[in-house]
This record gives structure tokens, C-alpha cells and sequence, in this order.
């Protein structure tokens, strides 16, 4: 991870190349002895710590490093990251976004269609393909009981869905 962010940042450091190699061993050294002196518990606090909130170059660095954060975990889901802040901004999204997909579907009310019905079904497989909200989060606001509920119905989506869930998902999946 140090090697690929400093490689990326060396114009924008202003550092050259043999100053460079000696920042990444430095890193590398403190990462290792942070990892020999303090347990393990430790070690990923002190590195959570550094994997947020700072970046090291000139105006716009930041953005170039969003943009290429955007492109490598494009579609991926973000379970490394946490706080209010996102968990309010995924859970605004993913609610937009069920509010939009009850539309799609045609349902009005939830509390009136089965907790099984297929329309649910796909929209707790769509809600948790596309967000990054959690299964108790999909659950309550699909009404489908226990939250282990949203996690059959994503593995039955994945494993074998059927016909009606397949043209429900195609419906979903068109509206992206």
C-alpha cells in the first residue's frame, strides 16, 4: 500500500527518486516496528488512523487520489470503511434508491405483500448488490421479519432464482 501511493506521489511530494525509496523504507521500518512492539489490536488502530483523514501533496492530489480510489473499487463494496457520517450517506442513498425500486415494481405499501414475496426478494438483492447498507437496515425497511431473511434472499437470487425473480431483477438491473 506504501509503495503505490508514494510511487503515485512522488511528483506531487516533490521528492526524487532516491528520496523516495528512503521515505518508503522509513514507512515500511515503522510499520514493522509497530507491528513487533504493540499487539496486533494496536498495529490496525494506528493504521486505521493513517488510512483516513490526510494525504500527503500539492491542491488537487486529493482528487486524483479519489478518482483512482473510484476506479479500483468501482462496484465494490466498502465494509472497511465506517462512521456516521458515511453509514448517513449510504443509508440516504439506499433509501432513494428503495423508494425508487418500489416504484419500479409497483408496490405502494410493503407491510401488504408477504415476506417472501419475490418483489421483496429482489429488491433486498438489489438494495445489497448496489449499497452498502446492512441486512437489519434492508429487513426493517422491507418488513421481511428476521434480518437473516435479506441474506437467504440475496443467496437465492445469486444461487437459483426463479422465473418471476429473474424478470423482477432484469427490471432492477435496467433501471441503473
Amino acid at each position: 500500500m506504501v509503495n503505490v501511493v508514494l510511487r503515485t506521489s512522488k511528483e506531487n511530494m516533490g521528492l526524487d527518486k532516491a528520496a523516495v525509496k528512503g521515505y518508503e523504507a522509513y514507512l515500511e521500518g515503522r510499520a514493522l516496528e509497530l507491528r513487533l512492539k504493540a499487539g496486533r489490536m494496536e498495529w490496525e488502530a494506528k493504521w486505521k488512523e493513517l488510512r483516513r483523514g490526510w494525504y500527503v501533496g500539492k491542491d488537487g492530489f486529493m482528487e486524483t487520489l479519489r478518482q483512482r480510489l473510484g476506479r479500483a473499487v468501482g462496484g465494490l463494496r466498502r465494509e472497511s470503511h465506517s462512521g456516521p457520517a458515511r453509514r448517513a450517506h449510504d443509508e440516504g442513498a439506499a433509501q432513494e434508491m428503495l423508494q425508487r425500486g418500489l416504484r419500479l415494481l409497483g408496490i405502494s405499501a410493503v407491510k401488504e405483500w408477504p415476506k417472501w414475496a419475490g418483489e421483496k426478494v429482489a429488491l433486498a438483492w438489489w438494495l445489497r448488490q448496489r449499497t452498502t447498507v446492512s441486512l437489519r437496515w434492508v429487513s426493517q425497511r422491507l418488513e421481511m421479519g428476521h434480518y437473516s431473511r435479506v441474506s437467504q434472499a440475496v443467496s437465492r437470487m445469486a444461487r437459483s432464482p426463479s422465473r418471476k425473480l429473474r424478470k423482477l431483477k432484469e427490471k432492477l438491473l435496467q433501471s441503473d
